[in-house]
């Protein structure tokens, strides 16, 4: 099963610049579900089907620009959102920094700007925050960590995100001060402790069952006094925790 890909929506009128962002990104891994020119045909898919991160243009052409588009998706949901800019003049600025948006990509922009741009927005919506400034984006190191867009999981890794669907994780290892999460497909290391990223990662299907594992409730095959069995892997289940893993499984 091949992982999970973090999902782009493109706003942008001029077709070169939609094109080549597209581009570029596709070749970086990520999945771009739709390219739109105006506002009012990108609205309802949005809100039907929402992606991970949007990039938008915020001189748009028709009735809706880009921050009017932002502000009304923002009524519904909340999201990663990259404005693609010209120097703008004050006034547009202004409009666009009150929705809070988590980067600005500056036109004409490098390939490593506009990768930069992404990473930044779903780092600045992780933390809770956004750029002070329209300013260049450029590469940076970010500490690594995880956080939540549409119930699945962001985690930072050889310098980018890696999108984790809650479904896709088997169970979590600690490993001194680093946790391992162990997917379907692969596993990722970041640097934390266990509690840490328990408090950070609250989905309602990992469920602690020792002082060094998390496991995937779901995932569970079979269990017994001091041991749950997961696919090929066998976790000790603790006396401290069995207690609650047992409240989460329906036992006849």
């Amino acid at each position: 099963m091949e992982p999970e890909k973090i999902k782009v929506v493109i706003i942008e009128d001029e077709f070169v610049i939609a094109e080549d962002i597209r581009t570029r990104l596709e070749e970086a891994a990520y999945e771009v579900t739709h390219v739109f020119d105006n506002g009012e045909s990108a609205l309802p898919v949005l809100l039907k089907s929402t992606p991970d991160i949007i990039l938008v243009d915020i001189n748009l052409q028709g009735k809706m620009d880009g921050i009017q588009l932002v502000e009304q998706l923002q009524q519904k949901i909340n999201l990663p959102i990259a404005f693609i800019t010209a120097n703008s003049d004050p006034a547009t600025y202004d409009r666009a920094r009150k929705t809070h948006p988590h980067a600005f990509l500056v036109k004409p922009f490098t390939p490593s700007n506009l990768l930069a741009a992404v990473d930044l927005a779903l780092y600045h919506f992780s933390i809770e925050t956004t750029p002070s400034k329209i300013e260049r984006p450029v590469e940076s190191d970010h500490p690594e960590g995880q956080f939540i867009v549409n119930q699945c999981l962001f985690v930072r890794t050889n310098g980018k995100y890696k999108k984790i669907c809650p479904n896709d994780i088997l169970f979590i290892e600690a490993g001194g001060s680093y946790v391992h999460i162990q997917s379907r497909t692969e596993r990722h290391t970041l640097s934390q402790n266990l509690t840490h990223f328990q408090q950070k990662t609250p989905l309602p299907n990992l469920v602690r069952i020792h002082r060094s594992y998390i496991v995937n409730i779901d995932h569970v095959d079979s269990f017994e006094e001091s041991f749950v069995f997961v696919q090929n892997h066998k976790l000790p289940l603790s006396d401290n925790f069995r207690a609650d893993f047992l409240s989460h499984v329906h036992c006849l």
